[in-house]
Parts: C-alpha cells; structure tokens; sequence
C-alpha cells in the first residue's frame, strides 16, 4: 500500500518509482494498493463541479496510471483558490488558515462528483479522511444507498486520541479506519507535541511526554522486547486499524512491520487504552473543527 495525496507534492516522483519498479520485474502493478486524496482546493464551489474531475486527471497522470485504488477526500472543507502558494501558503505558522484564502465547509457535492468518477471507472474505491461522526452521517442521509458510501475513513488514531465512538461508529457501518500519525508527533503548530499531565480535558495523567517517549508505552514495549513505535503500530494492528507510519529509514521500516507480529495482552491494551485524553496533533481549517490545545482558535489555551 503507498498511501499518497496531491497535496503531498510528490505523486510525479512516485510515479516515475513505480513504473521503474513494474519495469524491472520487483512489482506488478497488481501487487501495489494506491491511494491519492482530492484536496480542499479542488472541491465543488459554488457549483463549479469541474474541480474533483480536474484534480483526479492530473493525479492520474502523474501516476502514470489509468485508475486509482483508493481515492480519498482529504477535507471535508472547501478553498476557493485552487492555487495557494501565490497567497503565501495554507496557513500562517501558528496554524491559523490564511486569511487571504475562502473557506468553507463542503463534502456532499464533492461526493456526488466522486462518486460519478467511480462510475467512469477511474477510481476503485472511495473513502474519506478527517470526518467526524456527524459529517459522515450527513453523508449517508444524503446518499442512502449503501454502495454510494464511503468504505474508508483516514483519521489521526494513536493511544492520545483514540477517537472510541467514531471508531464504534465506522465499524458499526462497515467503514475501515486508516491511522495516520500512529506515532503521536514531535511537532506541532502550537509547539505542544504531548498532553499535559492532569485530568482536565486533554490532560493525561502520564502525560508529559511524546508518545514515543511516554513511560506506559515504554513500559509495554520492554514487556515484548520491542520498541516504542513498534508497540504503538500493534496497537492500532490489535484494533483493526490500517496504521501509516512514516519512515525513510529502511532498517526502520522492517522494525515497522515486525509489530505486526507483536501480540499485546489484555493488560497491554488496557494500559495503553488508559492514555487517551484526547489529544490532537493535527488540526483542520475551521472553529470548531478541530478545537484542541493545538489550534490556535481553541478556547482554553491559557493567554
């Protein structure tokens, strides 16, 4: 599975990896899941229904394929401007979307045109990505039958944010979940990479510390002789998660997909379990989603 996006900037490059590999004989084009993402600036607005279509042709090209595996809507939000660099970028470095960009919150046309590529037989399969439970509910009342709904949802899941009731919600309607950032981050907009120790919202009382780092994850992963980050993808294995962690690092990789082999008792879970505070590392482009310490609209930072 190479899990991709328009908006990752390198679909050429991976393009021209794999049409070498299928070249030498190391893989069919069979053998390799695709994924790529319809990003925000290329919605339907304000009917313009052209963009979805647009933005697919050219993933396609770069590719250098005739259809994706996976399409995904990367946002349920729409920009105006299908061009961002010109106006200074996404957002500003606190995280704040660029002011000088329109933004709104749209999916159900997008979907409709998504669906419509589906049908031309460009796209495999259709997901989306960053959903809540109340947008994919929308979705579904809006497209009520059951082959015009998404079969995948790529959310941010990690012990921090373990997201339990839209995660009941996707598994009750058959919808699989992807993770991404399944090893927490470093980094963020705010400069807060882990939850503060406490038990107030987004607290943890063994917070303090990235999740790599955290001492109950470190505990678990000397239990299995393993590491942290191998501990952390096993979770998210034992919960049924497609977990995508990053790495360029090949002796990293292999560690990578050892943890699938890695078999987390009930304690490990349940420790594991007892770190979700809600934690975000990712946010979206809106008030009021995602509101967490890390976005700087949130209402309970502390001036």
């Amino acid at each position: 599975l190479l899990d991709g996006a328009a908006a990752y900037g390198n679909e050429p490059e991976v393009g021209a990896a794999l049409e070498e590999a299928i070249a030498e004989g190391t893989v069919t084009r069979d053998e390799v899941f695709l994924v790529s993402k319809l990003f925000n600036t290329h919605h339907v607005w304000h009917g313009d229904t052209s963009r979805p279509a647009a933005a697919l042709s050219k993933t396609l090209e770069d590719l250098n394929i005739e259809c994706i595996d996976l399409y995904l809507m990367h946002w349920p939000v729409a920009i105006e401007q299908r061009e961002v660099k010109s106006c200074g970028g996404l957002r500003l470095e606190d995280g704040t979307p660029n002011p000088k960009l329109t933004i709104e919150m749209e999916y159900l046309e997008t979907w409709r045109e998504m669906l419509t590529l589906k049908r031309q037989g460009k796209v495999k399969h259709l997901g989306v990505c960053n959903f809540t439970t109340q947008q994919l509910e929308a979705l579904f009342n809006a497209f009520p039958e059951p082959a015009d709904r998404p079969e995948v949802n790529q959310v941010e899941l990690h012990p921090y944010l373990a997201q339990p009731a839209l995660v009941d919600f996707c598994r009750q309607h058959d919808i699989a979940l992807m993770a991404y950032s399944p090893l927490g981050s470093g980094d963020s907009y705010s400069g807060r990479s882990f939850p503060a120790c406490g038990t107030g919202p987004f607290e943890c009382a063994s917070g303090g510390k990235v999740l790599l780092e955290n001492v109950i994850v470190g505990e678990v992963a000397r239990r299995h002789s393993a590491t942290p980050a191998q501990v952390l993808i096993a979770w998210g294995v034992n919960k049924g998660f497609c977990s995508l962690p990053k790495s360029v690092q090949p002796a990293r990789i292999a560690q990578n997909l050892h943890a699938a082999q890695i078999a987390l008792t009930h304690d490990d879970m349940e420790a594991l379990e007892s770190l979700d505070c809600g934690f975000r590392y990712g946010i979206g482009y809106l008030p009021g989603y995602f509101d967490c310490p890390n976005a700087p609209w949130y209402s309970g930072r502390k001036a």
